[in-house]
């Protein structure tokens, strides 16, 4: 196997990695929600994850530097995600189930396309477009129950659409900025600018968490499970995802690499059957593969 070869099989294993921690925040969270309100959970998952990432620079990258005219590029990097996608994302997650949610956010590809195509003048095929709307059917089929009607709350589904938008824009300036800074250096940056931005949240609308109700995983007390599921958030969810997410937008660009995401509703289905126990109705489940047909197809180029 040549030296490009297994650089390839690299990007390709962590951006599994990066997809299958994204699917799985999703269950961790709602877990987490049982006791803590939204802004709580991403400002001390955000905290914890800038502090960890700051210790590994210091150990590791103390020489790597990031030119001063980035910072301000790299501040509204964190205001469209972690800031505006986590809160969107996680208020979202009180309202509509972990497998919905992630189904939901796997439509980030699609919409990368259209910004792509109207604003960067990026091409799109005739296939493309079909795989948008074959994907949006999916994600309709999804919310909509046997007797036609929505059975989910339509303030979490415009909610976790802002979450995709916000994620869209992030994805778009990552890709201009994971090419100059090193990833570490930047996901440090971007969630210490992210503290910053939900400090005064959290100052003005944390409430004391409740501990009254029983755990999902039984050997843990409500008070070991919130500290086990905010932690995992934070190293694996809040890090190590956004870290291998930014080294391959760095050596594939974002369109291939956001083509991934199409793998979160599956993890979260899976994380979700083992963790919770949640049944997934059929209509669901035939959801999930459209959705995932159509964004493959919205990455498809034309034969050459």
């Amino acid at each position: 196997m040549s030296s490009q070869q297994n650089s390839n099989l690299f990007i390709y294993v962590i951006l599994v990695l990066a997809m299958f921690f994204w699917g799985a925040s999703f269950i961790f969270t709602s877990i987490v929600l049982e006791t803590l309100d939204p802004i709580s959970i991403v400002f001390i998952r955000i905290l914890i994850s800038a502090v960890l990432l700051w210790m590994i620079v210091a150990i590791f990258f103390r020489k790597e530097k990031i030119p001063s005219s980035l910072f301000k590029w790299i501040a509204v990097l964190a205001l469209f995600q972690p800031f505006i996608y986590f809160i969107c994302e996680t208020y979202g997650l009180q309202r509509v189930s972990p497998v919905v949610t992630s189904l939901i956010i796997s439509t980030i590809p699609v919409f990368t396309a259209i910004v792509m195509s109207m604003f960067f003048r990026a091409k799109l095929t005739a296939i493309n477009f079909t795989g948008i709307f074959i994907s949006l059917s999916g994600v309709v089929l999804m919310i909509v129950g046997k007797d036609m009607q929505i059975d989910v709350d339509p303030m979490g589904i415009i909610l976790l659409f802002v979450a995709v938008f916000a994620a869209v824009g992030y994805g778009i300036l990552l890709n201009k900025l994971s090419t100059n800074v090193h990833p570490v250096w930047l996901i440090a940056v971007q969630n210490t600018i992210a503290v910053i931005y939900f400090l005064p949240l959290f100052l003005a609308l944390r409430e004391s968490p409740n501990f009254d109700h029983a755990t999902v995983f039984s050997f843990l007390t409500p008070q070991w499970e919130m500290w086990t599921c905010i932690l995992t958030l934070s190293i694996f969810c809040s890090s190590l995802a956004f870290i291998f997410f930014t080294i391959a937008v760095g050596k594939i660009g974002v369109a291939r690499s956001a083509v991934f995401s199409n793998l979160t509703p599956i993890f979260t289905a899976i994380t979700s059957f083992f963790i919770l126990g949640e049944h997934l109705a059929n209509s669901k489940i035939i959801g999930i593969f459209i959705v995932i047909f159509g964004l493959i197809l919205t990455q498809r180029k034309k034969a050459e």
